[in-house]
């Protein structure tokens, strides 16, 4: 580990980053090389850390989304007697510091998914970058499982039953069986599993190694696996990671009933329950549906390489034909 990974593993320590951030997710998901981290110093203090996954696509460099990672980008320690003003001063410094280190880089494009907490990105905005707006969905509190309860919608309690009916909860699915049955939510649909086995693999090992998540599952009464989920949790929330419902058990409604078992795991932990959102209307609908509320995350991006805004421009321009037709 360099000097810099090395500081930024104290600077974790000392403060609340992401699961996704942490250095040894990076490590497991990139790959020891092929992440790294800006660390923005004031003086002998570290007041902001950058981690970011640096990936080459035909030739150009891109500052991009790492596989099964929801968010990275600035991760800033202010003061125990910071004011929002200090803040806001504080922050705007930093990006402005954080969007020199990118474009000395000489990068093709960086564009990382910034955590919900992230809220102003008006810096950015000046230094010519663009931000994508992004919604995750969040149950903030379930200290109270009843009241988490009250606020499902009446469909979502109906099938919750119906799923309770149809299989018992179980835990502790090895990560090779659940890889081989989270491949078949994908191979219905015609589609590859988008991260490799091996990925997987390593990741899982780097989770429970750290005590930071689990898989839990819904079995049949003849002992089928229905459905499946992957958690993940931090100091703030769990987050569900990976999921579905098998293709010939989707009947059952199981899977409404393991959201529901995995919402009572943060519940049982003190924590927030984030369902990593989603921008497809029928998943951001169901989430909806659980009680959990919208919130905005921004996806952060410029094109520093003129050929990039060209090809995409064309693109653009072809997906305008297809409409069209």
């Amino acid at each position: 580990m360099n000097v810099d990974k090395e500081a930024y593993q104290r600077f974790c320590e000392k403060n609340l980053a992401p699961i996704f951030s942490q250095p040894w997710w990076m490590d497991a998901i990139c790959g020891e090389d092929a992440w790294d981290v800006w660390l923005c110093r004031h003086g002998d203090e570290i007041v902001a850390a950058m981690p970011y996954y640096m990936e080459d696509r035909a030739g150009l460099r891109y500052i991009t989304k790492a596989p099964l990672t929801q968010n990275n980008g600035l991760i800033f320690s202010h003061g125990a007697n910071s004011t929002p003003l200090s803040r806001q001063k504080a922050e705007e410094k930093i990006v402005d510091e954080a969007c020199a280190f990118i474009e000395g880089l000489g990068v093709d494009v960086y564009e990382q998914q910034y955590h919900h907490s992230f809220s102003n990105w008006s810096p950015f905005h000046w230094n010519g970058y663009e931000a994508i707006p992004r919604y995750t969905y969040v149950i903030d509190d379930t200290s109270d499982i009843n009241a988490v309860e009250a606020a499902l919608s009446s469909g979502h309690r109906r099938d919750i039953r119906k799923g309770g009916r149809n299989g018992s909860l179980r835990k502790g699915l090895d990560p090779e069986t659940f890889y081989a049955e989270h491949e078949k939510i994908f191979a219905k649909q015609g589609l590859p599993c988008p991260f490799s086995k091996e990925l997987w693999l390593r990741l899982h090992a780097a989770i429970v190694g750290h005590g930071a998540g689990e898989a839990v599952y819904m079995e049949t009464p003849d002992g089928d696996i229905a459905s499946l989920a992957f958690l993940v949790w931090d100091d703030r929330a769990v987050y569900l990671l990976l999921g579905g419902s098998m293709p010939d058990f989707q009947r059952l409604d199981t899977y409404s009933m393991l959201v529901w078992e995995s919402i009572k795991i943060a519940h049982e932990k003190g924590l927030a329950y984030d369902f990593e959102g989603s921008m497809i209307k029928r998943i951001a609908r169901s989430f909806r549906e659980y009680g959990a509320e919208p919130k905005l995350y921004f996806r952060i991006r410029k094109v520093f390489n003129p050929e990039v805004v060209l090809a995409e421009a064309k693109q653009k321009i072809a997906r305008l034909g297809d409409d069209a037709v």
